[in-house]
């Protein structure tokens, strides 16, 4: 707009485009960032929610529910969108929806690829990284059932071998409920097992746990012991 309306002033400018956004020809997404409307719903945009995630903070990769629902691995309604980000961690609104970003550290930030979408890239976690993620950022008891629920459902959809090489960048804490969750979904563990196996200390899966499993040294809530 500023390049079309280049002999205008900025103010001139901020007029405009205040004056396209109240009648609804503009949507604003955040400062300084907007997008044309929905023609068929002025005030509305059609972009989708990985779209918007991207273009608030385009620093950060799209993981979570969000991304297993882009790869058809969820299908609940979404009015959260959590992104990992290498700036400071913060919650936005816009439209209906929550955009979370989560930040995390520099070697972390990595097993996403980028996919057109809106006529832009978008950058996506691998599906293995989602699980890492999970279990890195939100290790909770519901969210490590729904990693053993998809592993066991959609069994053919994950590489199994590139979940635990890249496991190895994660912490002994996050190692081993993965262990844990491949073998309650009945998956070869013994390549991951290799990883830890000289590590005497224990972990905790989550705050509540409290049943310790020997092989994995991890004290795990009870209905994870088999």
């Amino acid at each position: 707009i500023y390049k079309i309306m280049d002999t205008k002033s900025k103010q001139e400018v901020k007029n405009f485009v205040s004056g396209l956004v109240k009648k609804g020809w503009l949507v604003r997404v955040k400062r300084g960032i907007f997008v044309i409307s929905d023609i068929s719903s002025r005030g509305t945009t059609g972009l989708s929610q990985l779209t918007i995630a991207q273009i608030i903070n385009d620093d950060s990769y799209v993981s979570f529910e969000a991304a297993l629902q882009y790869y058809g691995l969820f299908d609940q309604y979404l009015r959260v969108i959590t992104s990992i980000g290498k700036k400071k961690s913060y919650n936005t609104k816009f439209s209906s929806w929550t955009f979370k970003y989560i930040r995390t550290k520099e070697e972390l930030f990595n097993n996403y690829k980028e996919f057109n979408m809106d006529g832009r890239l978008v950058k996506v976690a691998l599906k293995e990284k989602i699980i890492l993620d999970f279990l890195t950022y939100r290790r909770t008891s519901n969210n490590i059932d729904l990693i053993i629920e998809k592993l066991k459902s959609y069994k053919n959809d994950f590489d199994i071998q590139q979940l635990i090489e890249m496991s190895k960048n994660c912490s002994i804490t996050a190692i081993r409920t993965l262990g844990v969750i491949l073998d309650l979904a009945e998956i070869n563990s013994d390549n991951l097992y290799e990883i830890v196996k000289d590590n005497k200390n224990h972990s905790f899966m989550t705050t509540k746990s409290d049943v310790f499993n020997a092989k994995w040294r991890i004290y795990v809530d009870k209905h994870f012991e088999k």
